[in-house]
């Protein structure tokens, strides 16, 4: 699966919300003939979630609640509730507080209170009844920059309006990254990022709505402290004799004691310690013309390598034969299979 590498750019709102800009590595055979875009996800808590889309099939802004159904080819009336003197706090794009006032006497349907909303909303937001009956807020500008929030007011409990996080808030969405034969490299930036949010991506067809596995998630905190430039990513596909994933194998990656300067840096520590995901594959960030040791725990496969320097290349194989040392004994079979053979029933 994909690899996310992320970038703080600037602070914006207090120093905790920035503009994050996301590196996301991919290789071809991942997706080639399977799928034709990227999703990008993201997790305000942590790295196991709840993660919320930012991209989605095209631009679209912020829309609450998160169940939201569109809007119904037929007006849709929705309950009766009584408003009158009620009030509905909303933030829009982390700035601005407005206030809803409802002052119809006696009841008033969904529909009715989402054509007040609207005609306070000045163009800010809107509201409507989706097809289940709920009132739905929607947000004016698209992209990751929107957001609209449900701050305070008696109003929003009468109204099925959620009230406290992470449901009271809602971000627009980017269109999904469209996928290039032969590109590697792909930039998202989310408007509306932090230093303590979780990324993750998967690939999407558009046309099958199929998905792949999703990636493992990545935090802004593991930021680069050298420039991007000098990093590049080393993966492994692992399969059993039987053909399936080798499923939650370790593999193991370190840098010898006799560790190198890198932009006046020493590039040392721990050695890096992954899992396979469920396709048998796993990731790593490396930095470029540094000596590494690769191991897969219980088997003999130990070798020697030095991670390439040539600016082209952003993705290898862990076990490619050209990237091996002198003193490195792997080698390799290369049998002559068609991959990816295309045919018809």
């Amino acid at each position: 699966m994909s690899i996310i590498v992320g970038t703080p750019v600037l602070p914006q709102v207090e120093n905790t919300v920035e503009i994050v800009q996301l590196q996301v590595i991919t290789r071809t055979e991942e997706w080639e003939n399977l799928f034709d875009r990227i999703e990008i996800w993201r997790s305000r808590v942590s790295p196991l979630g709840p993660f919320e889309a930012l991209t989605a099939l095209s631009w679209s802004p912020a829309i609450l609640p998160r169940n939201a159904g569109g809007i119904p080819p037929l007006p849709v009336t929705g309950r009766q509730v009584l408003l009158q003197g009620t009030q509905l706090l909303l933030k829009v794009d982390g700035v601005d507080d407005l206030v809803v006032t409802f002052s119809t006497p006696g009841a008033v349907s969904y529909a009715a209170a989402a054509g007040t909303i609207t005609t306070q909303g000045a163009g800010r937001f809107s509201a409507y009844v989706d097809g289940d009956g709920k009132v739905i807020l929607l947000g004016t500008r698209p992209g990751t920059g929107a957001v609209l929030e449900v701050t305070g007011g008696d109003a929003a409990p009468l109204l099925g309006l959620p009230l406290h996080g992470p449901e009271n808030i809602a971000y627009g969405r980017d269109a999904h990254i469209g996928l290039i034969p032969g590109q590697q490299q792909y930039l998202f930036t989310d408007l509306r990022g932090s230093k303590r949010y979780y990324y993750r991506t998967r690939f999407f067809n558009a046309q099958t709505l199929a998905t792949s596995e999703f990636s493992t998630a990545f935090s802004v905190n593991q930021s680069l402290g050298i420039s991007p430039a000098n990093v590049v990513f080393g993966f492994v596909a692992l399969v059993g004799t039987d053909g399936r994933p080798l499923v939650n194998q370790l593999v193991q990656v370190y840098a010898p004691t006799q560790s190198q300067l890198i932009e006046g840096k020493l590039v040392t520590g721990p050695r890096q310690a992954r899992f396979t995901d469920v396709n048998g594959y796993v990731a790593f960030t490396l930095v470029r013309g540094v000596q590494y040791v690769v191991s897969v725990t219980g088997t003999d496969l130990v070798r020697n390598i030095q991670a390439p320097t040539d600016p082209t290349i952003t993705m290898f194989s862990l076990f490619e034969k050209s990237i091996g040392l002198q003193d490195d004994l792997f080698t390799v079979d290369r049998p002559p299979l068609v991959y990816a053979e295309a045919r018809t029933l």
